[in-house]
């Protein structure tokens, strides 16, 4: 047989206590829940103005009078802005492409502008498109030649040249000899220009395709986003190594394009503008970091130039760029 256990009444003391007890409990597990609840809350409070910050940064570069633009070597290359194209610029390696930092910033086209080889050596040229096949992962490479990529020696005696180095890219990048291309599926035109042609400053060949291409269709009216030259246009205090080519000039003015991208002069990388239409850029990379531009096709426009120069140039740089000063990102900022 199984005893009852007995129970006793509480006291009205202990009533009392275990009443205070249970209420203490609820009072803490509101705290808790309402604690809970201001954590979740400021959490997609600055979830929501991360994005907005973003999305507001995004929306200003967009907007902008001129592309935000990155000089300092100490200035990371930002992400690619949604809605562009990633264009990446090399030049004037003269077969020390080895010595360029890897691995190569990833984007959608890669240009070569000229100078690959040194004083006529074949077996650079050669070594460059093995490098590149090997190093650049982008959809496109478009490449056109420079006063290096040739044989010097014969040329030199005034014959004519012997084999032609620029056949050298085959199968790895399309070569541009005074004539427009389209690229990323249609939505860039790009004009690339001789050295021959800058060398006699004879742009006519140029010129016709140009002409030819914009009339190839009566629908709307086409435009160059990109010119490709080896040779440096003549920029009226443009500063050290922008006196080039007044026909070279000329001829950009004539095409009207969003961007010129030439090399040559070395020590003159960076960035000038014709005005608010022409935005210039010498790319010479010679063992250096690639020149990366983010370009908007819709709006014909570029919205980011990543072009590091060393630090003790960019106050000469920003002296001789009238306009683009109020362009400068920010030290160490990021889009």
């Amino acid at each position: 047989m199984i005893m009852p256990i007995p129970t006793f009444p509480l006291r009205r003391e202990d009533r009392k206590a275990k009443s205070q007890t249970l209420a203490l409990l609820s009072f803490i597990l509101l705290l808790a829940f309402l604690l809970h609840q201001s954590i979740r809350i400021r959490q997609r409070n600055d979830l929501h103005i991360d994005m907005t910050t973003l999305k507001n940064k995004v929306e200003t570069a967009s907007s902008a009078p001129c592309p935000q633009i990155f000089l300092r070597q100490s200035d990371p290359l930002p992400p690619p802005i949604d809605g562009t194209l990633r264009l990446v610029f090399l030049g004037d390696t003269h077969g020390r492409h080895d010595e360029i930092p890897l691995p190569l910033p990833d984007g959608d086209i890669l240009f070569h502008l000229g100078d690959a080889s040194d004083g006529g050596n074949i077996s650079e040229m050669r070594s460059l498109v093995q490098w590149m096949k090997r190093n650049s992962f982008h959809r496109e490479r478009v490449v056109i030649d420079g006063n290096q990529d040739r044989d010097l020696t014969l040329l030199g005696l005034g014959g004519q040249l012997k084999q032609d180095f620029m056949a050298e890219y085959e199968g790895v990048a399309t070569v541009l000899r005074n004539e427009v291309v389209e690229v990323a599926d249609g939505k860039m035109a790009v004009v690339g220009v001789t050295w021959d042609a800058c060398q006699s400053e004879n742009f006519t060949e140029a010129k016709d395709s140009v002409r030819t291409w914009s009339e190839s269709t009566a629908k709307e009216e086409k435009k160059v986003d990109l010119v490709l030259s080896h040779m440096t246009p003549y920029v009226k205090g443009g500063g050290r190594g922008w006196h080039g080519s007044k026909r070279l000039s000329h001829f950009v003015k004539h095409i009207n394009p969003t961007l010129h991208s030439f090399g040559h002069i070395h020590d003159a990388r960076g960035v000038r503008a014709f005005n608010s239409d022409i935005t210039m850029l010498n790319c010479a990379s010679t063992w250096s970091n690639p020149v990366v531009v983010d370009y908007c096709p819709h709006r014909k426009r570029a919205l980011m130039i990543h072009c590091p120069i060393p630090d003790d140039s960019v106050k000469d740089h920003l002296r001789s760029s009238k306009g683009l000063k109020e362009c400068l990102a920010a030290e160490g900022e990021v889009l």
